[in-house]
């Protein structure tokens, strides 16, 4: 008999939990506007959960949806603490309800009317007491690829290319260039580094503070390390 075509398994994947503090969708437009302009290529078509947990008042589901959509994220569906009824009904409206214990956060936005917070890559806080082993990745990461290191540093002999992202709970180490994104401190380390051979990222993160190409300009396609300082990205020359 021939292998079935096609089979479900359980598995775990990262997604980013937007959550609202008002159903004022003007306001959060805005806000969203705001934040996707300072990286728009890091927030494109990132799958995102939509917390409406803090929400106490009527919903306009499908309005929510489709502001998500207008900013090219990927839809996925809603979550929080939330009565059954209310599970139900979102479901009966055709829209997926993802329960709260099983949803793996990699970013948490908040949206208020004054303003929007820092995307972060966790909820849960390592203890920096724990020791990381190293997740090592031999070759060039190209455009599209993505690479995490959970609870592990990176390690990384080739290049990262543009259009590819490497995270880790750790460190990030590459042994060659760095032009794509590189996220470390993936869940709350707050004293992990970047290392590179050659740094031209579009985008570097740490601990959820995050710099543009543009704030790499004192050590543009130099060896350099990045870390945080008094809660500061700051970045110095290799060797």
């Amino acid at each position: 008999m021939a292998d079935a075509s096609i089979e479900f398994k359980g598995s775990s994947f990262t997604l980013s939990v937007l959550h609202l503090n008002t159903s004022i969708l003007a306001d959060v437009r805005a806000d969203l506007a705001k934040k996707i302009a300072q990286a728009p290529d890091f927030f494109y078509l990132v799958p995102v959960v939509v917390s409406i947990e803090k929400l106490d008042c009527a919903i306009d589901y499908q309005a929510i949806k489709t502001l998500i959509e207008e900013f090219k994220f990927t839809f996925v569906g809603f979550t929080g603490s939330v009565a059954k009824e209310q599970r139900q009904l979102i479901r009966e409206l055709g829209f997926s309800f993802v329960n709260t214990a099983k949803v793996n956060t990699s970013a948490k936005a908040v949206i208020t009317k004054e303003s929007i917070a820092e995307k972060t890559t966790a909820i849960a806080t390592k203890p920096e007491s724990d020791l990381y082993t190293d997740k090592v990745h031999r070759g060039q990461i190209r455009s599209g690829q993505q690479i995490y290191a959970k609870g592990q540093n990176l390690v990384i002999i080739g290049s990262v290319s543009a259009g590819a992202e490497v995270i880790a709970d750790g460190n990030i180490h590459v042994y060659g260039s760095l032009r794509g994104r590189a996220i470390a401190g993936a869940k709350g380390h707050h004293k992990a580094q970047i290392y590179c051979q050659n740094l031209e990222a579009e985008l570097v993160s740490i601990n959820g503070n995050y710099w543009l190409s543009e704030s790499m300009e004192q050590h543009w396609g130099s060896p350099a390390f990045i870390q945080l300082t008094d809660s500061e990205l700051t970045s110095s020359k290799l060797i």
